[in-house]
């Protein structure tokens, strides 16, 4: 099989990788969690070599689709057919995790597309289970006046559907995009676990600063009666926050299906 990742993995900065890492992290006999520690050094050591970026992406990205696959059928590829990528596809992963995640989404375009459409359906499934004062004091700790509050809140009552489209009209793309990603964060701690999550923000605050002021609180203070499904075996505790984060990575810089991407649904 091909290289499938590669591209989004490479828009991935120094603690995206060792968070994608701990999630790949097993003692399966397939799989060199040692090795793929070395490449991560390597590229820490030299950040501003493409080659060993691309290296390290190659290997993640192998990594990640094996998390997807049985064993047998990883063996089989990798001993006796010789592919250099053996693990699932990872549209395969992405139609198993939105399976598992019980979400909807369209089913076309490349990866990053499917990932970022995979992250939102979360998203939104995440607000939407959250009770009012959740959703408010999470609007109201990202920063959005109490005016533009009570606009999205009297109009998201008329449709409840239109939860991001309806946010985008009134806070605009870019403190919608960063909701989204810290949402999705959110999320997350459902499927890592809270002091995985509480590391996660810690990592990431010095790129996103508000998020530890806002999101802590109230990730500990939440309960996602949504995601109280068996995640337990260990495929799906491994690809779900992989593929939910990959969907994150995606969207700092925009979403690939532009403008259309807030309105599908």
């Amino acid at each position: 099989m091909a290289y499938e990742l590669t591209n989004l993995l490479m828009k991935c900065e120094l603690e995206d990788f060792y968070f994608l890492a701990e999630q790949t992290d097993s003692y399966i006999n397939f799989s060199s969690d040692i090795e793929l520690s070395r490449y991560i050094k390597r590229f820490e050591s030299e950040p501003s070599n493409r080659n060993s970026k691309l290296a390290l992406c190659k290997f993640l990205e192998k990594e990640i689709r094996y998390a997807g696959s049985s064993d047998v059928a990883f063996a089989f590829r990798k001993y006796f057919k010789s592919e250099e990528v053996a693990g699932a596809s990872i549209y395969e992963i992405i139609d198993d995790v939105s399976n598992v995640l019980k979400v909807k989404q369209k089913f076309i375009g490349n990866a990053e597309s499917q990932l970022e459409r995979l992250t939102k359906a979360v998203v939104e499934k995440t607000f939407l289970s959250l009770k009012e004062e959740d959703q408010r004091e999470l609007l109201e700790k990202a920063g959005i006046n109490r005016a533009a509050r009570d606009e999205f809140f009297r109009k998201f009552k008329e449709n409840k559907t239109r939860f991001l489209p309806l946010l985008l009209s009134i806070v605009g793309p870019e403190v919608t995009a960063t909701l989204i990603q810290g949402i999705a964060i959110t999320a997350l701690t459902a499927f890592i676990g809270r002091e995985a999550a509480k590391k996660l923000i810690e990592a990431l605050a010095t790129k996103f600063p508000w998020w530890a002021q806002w999101l802590g609180p109230i990730v500990w203070g939440l309960s996602l009666a949504w995601t109280a499904y068996d995640i337990q075996g260990g495929a799906n505790r491994k690809t779900v926050p992989i593929l939910v984060y990959l969907g994150i990575v995606g969207l700092r810089d925009g979403p690939e299906d532009g403008d259309d991407f807030w309105e599908e649904n």
